[in-house]
């Protein structure tokens, strides 16, 4: 393959899920509020996609560090948070109530990403914050239960998602996933296969995105005096 077109596969990547979020964006006014959590979730494939390519391709450049950056505050910012202000009016949230959350989650996403361009790059170190394509998930898997949400929860969820983005918690890479036991994959797949069984399909992404966002918090009590201090008594 020519090396010019290796280049620009990632980029090709990066673009389309940026074009995934603004399409999603044009489709809300139409009250098409699936179609856009689902462009936004390709968007999210997308993300991890261009990211793995770029190393497999030997094709990381700044201009792609750049680029990736732009394109998440569009399908992850700015796309979830119209999202979110539709779906706080149409459970019942005050319009005002509903502005000031969704720029919460806009505005804590752009300082995720601002802090992540300034941290020095480490593979194998967690996450300062819960990366901003995961909160989007999360309240973007959230909305398929939009007909049953309570608006209170909602507006909690939306600010409690804001709060972990520019949080200190420590938050897993997908290679410290990847290399978690059998043991623990065998047991996320029985909590999935419960959310199913209790739920509906709905419960599974929202269950699993749920459960890294509180991953973060555990990790880095784990790591804190009290955790361990508590881990040694245990003992």
């Amino acid at each position: 393959m020519p090396r010019q077109l290796t280049r620009i596969i990632p980029s090709i990547a990066t673009i389309t899920s940026l074009m995934c979020g603004v399409v999603a964006i044009m489709v809300l006014p139409d009250g098409n509020f699936l179609m856009a959590a689902l462009l936004i979730m390709l968007g999210s494939i997308l993300d991890v996609l261009d990211g793995q390519l770029a190393v497999r391709l030997n094709a990381v450049s700044d201009i792609g560090k750049e680029l990736d950056s732009l394109a998440d505050v569009v399908t992850f910012g700015v796309a979830p948070t119209m999202l979110i202000y539709h779906l706080l009016l149409i459970v019942g949230v005050d319009r005002p109530i509903a502005i000031l959350s969704s720029l919460a989650f806009v505005m804590a996403g752009a300082l995720r990403l601002a802090r992540f361009n300034t941290i020095p790059s480490d593979r194998n170190a967690y996450f300062k914050g819960m990366p901003i394509p995961m909160g989007s998930a999360l309240l973007v898997t959230a909305s398929f239960w939009q007909h049953w949400v309570i608006n209170i929860w909602w507006t909690i969820a939306v600010v409690t998602v804001s709060y972990l983005m520019v949080s200190n918690f420590a938050y897993p890479k997908s290679k410290h996933v990847m290399a978690l036991p059998v043991k623990v994959w065998v047991a996320l797949g029985v909590y999935t296969l419960l959310c199913w069984i209790v739920s509906s399909w709905q419960a599974v992404p929202f269950g699993v995105f749920l459960l890294y966002a509180l991953v973060g918090p555990v990790i880095s009590f784990q790591r804190s005096r009290w955790g361990k201090r508590i881990s040694e008594a245990i003992k």
